[in-house]
């Protein structure tokens, strides 16, 4: 009979392992946090940007079919 070795119960990780990776954890989600703080930001900007050129353009359009009407009219 061959006998069977147990593998020894030991952690995958020591605790001084365990406390870097959470560490790190505390540092990356930081860093995302702040990324999608960033880019929310860009976000509204662009989209006032845009609501802005959106609304300028249709009342110069409009302005100039006014006046275009106008001065057909006399």
């Amino acid at each position: 009979m061959t006998e069977q070795t147990v593998p020894s119960e030991k952690p995958l990780f020591t605790a001084v392992e365990i406390e870097q990776f959470e560490a790190d954890d505390i540092v990356a989600g930081s860093a995302i946090g702040k990324m999608l703080s960033m880019l929310f930001l860009y976000t509204v900007l662009a989209m006032t940007f845009v609501a802005w050129w959106t609304f300028s353009t249709v009342a110069e359009s409009h302005n100039a079919e006014a006046t275009h009407t106008e001065s057909a009219g006399h």
